[in-house]
């Protein structure tokens, strides 16, 4: 079996938070605007994605946000609840942890707006709105994310603010968890939501064509360690610069390798033969 996808050149969120720190607001709107619109076609399909977040959310060479990764989404058919503890835990909604630990039933496709909203924090701010320790049990989890008060700058507008901590809300009856309810907010009001589908509006940021926009050394840690989703280290150890060779020879062997400037100048030689005939 062939899989294919999109070709995706921009690098994923998480390296060029690495790169950058944090995102200019209007930079950020636009890619959460465009994962909106990911997320509300995945869940009218009756799929929730599950693992949200900065590594799974991929930029084109024009700059547009693409979702990836759907090792952990799952169909759910209506009036039903998911009960599996899935996800990366920093970006789990309150009542994906409720659930793990029996005080909820189970939780729906309204998750993926709050892991969305924990994407935008950290877009604006460098940081997660909860940080806290690998080594904190669910239930101590649940709790800090109940009693901790979401640091915000008093100089951002106020319709940020209410934008912001109405998607990071604990209940999710007064939480921002559907486009409707997304595209409606006052900080929202500016922002046409048809343009963005048709990808009429350009990106602040546009990657670079003449780098790789991805850490080799990282990547290739990654899948050396191997480290699961839910305990995934933030920092990792240096690696072996045999291991790195050998990774780097198993990848080479499975993958065939594109130059992107070679196959600019082959479609361009493809045009002009059609023109000449």
């Amino acid at each position: 079996m062939y899989m294919v996808s999109d070709l995706l050149l921009g690098g994923d969120l998480r390296y060029h938070l690495h790169q950058q720190g944090r995102f200019a607001e209007d930079r950020a709107k636009l890619y959460i605007c465009e994962i909106a619109l990911a997320l509300n076609y995945l869940h009218g399909e009756m799929i929730m994605h599950r693992d949200v977040k900065p590594e799974n959310i991929l930029l084109d060479d024009q700059g547009h946000a693409h979702l990836t990764d759907f090792n952990l989404a799952t169909r759910l058919s209506p009036k039903t609840l998911a009960t599996s503890f899935s996800g990366t835990r920093p970006y789990m909604a309150p009542e994906v942890i409720m659930s793990s630990l029996g005080i909820a039933a189970g939780y729906d496709h309204r998750v993926d707006w709050f892991s969305l909203g924990v994407c935008f924090y950290e877009m604006l701010m460098g940081r997660r709105p909860y940080e806290y320790n690998a080594s904190l049990t669910s239930q101590q989890v649940l709790v800090l994310m109940k009693q901790s008060i979401i640091a915000l700058p008093s100089h951002w507008p106020s319709d940020l603010i209410s934008f912001i901590t109405s998607m990071l809300r604990f209940s999710i009856n007064d939480r921002i968890a559907s486009l409707l309810s997304f595209s409606r907010h006052k900080y929202m009001e500016r922002i046409n939501m048809d343009a963005v589908l048709a990808r009429k509006t350009a990106p602040v940021f546009i990657p670079r064509s003449d780098s790789l926009n991805c850490d080799p050394t990282y990547e290739l840690e990654m899948r050396i360690v191997g480290s699961s989703t839910l305990s995934r280290p933030k920092d990792l150890t240096p690696t072996s610069k045999e291991e790195i060779d050998r990774a780097v020879e198993e990848i080479t062997r499975a993958f065939t390798a594109y130059n992107r400037q070679v196959h600019n100048l082959s479609q361009k030689q493809v045009i002009s033969v059609k023109i000449c005939f």
